[in-house]
């Protein structure tokens, strides 16, 4: 990342919050749920060749940066503030400047990419596939068309039925300057590794 100034944010945490909720996604009931699920991957989603348990995504999402990788990616002395979401727990950052990091471990819903694939992709008019983060599919999503838009959403595949998502906006002083997807996919690789650490990968 280009060490900046901490990025500014554009939207608040609430509005952050009330855009990122759609993107998980929530599959059609089925009048045979038993007969009709769907296994994943499915819909077009990569298979995770090399899958991380899920006891990765025990805990806070707040500890899924370092306090070195907090500094340096939100900026200093912010501290993360978690709740309960409908997908499992969020930690959100506020940073100087009303700057906005959310940090989700999708623990309630086991469809991994899959489900971002089949009823997210459709909805948004950005949907980049990444390059895999350290071996890890993702995906970069938002309602406004790319390249350089001023809210992302992000999604790492950890294993077929396991993801983290990330949402992220930028403010007036980085708007048009740089890509929040490309600050986005930094952060995500900075969590990628502090969960490999934690099982020791």
């Amino acid at each position: 990342m280009n060490r900046r100034a901490p990025f500014i944010v554009l939207i608040s945490a609430t509005m952050l919050t009330a855009c990122t909720s759609i993107t998980p996604g929530i599959p059609s009931p089925a009048s045979n749920p038993m007969l009709l699920k769907e296994i994943p991957p499915y819909g077009g989603a990569p298979k995770v060749p090399h899958p991380l348990p899920d006891s990765v995504l025990s805990g806070s999402p707040c500890e899924a940066l370092s306090p070195k990788q907090i500094h340096d990616d939100i900026g200093p002395g912010i501290p993360g503030k978690v709740e309960d979401g409908a997908l499992g727990p969020v930690c959100s950052w506020d940073g100087n400047g009303g700057s906005v990091l959310l940090i989700y471990f999708t623990t309630t819903q086991h469809e991994g990419l899959s489900i971002i694939y089949k009823q997210v992709k459709s909805q948004m008019k950005r949907f980049d596939v990444l390059p895999p983060i350290q071996g890890f599919p993702a995906v970069a999503y938002d309602t406004q068309p790319g390249p350089k838009t001023r809210s992302c959403h992000l999604t790492v595949g950890l294993a077929d039925t396991l993801d983290f998502q990330i949402g992220l906006g930028l403010g007036s002083y980085n708007v048009g300057k740089v890509d929040s997807c490309d600050i986005a996919a930094i952060i995500a690789d900075h969590v990628v590794t502090t969960l490999k650490a934690k099982v020791g990968r």
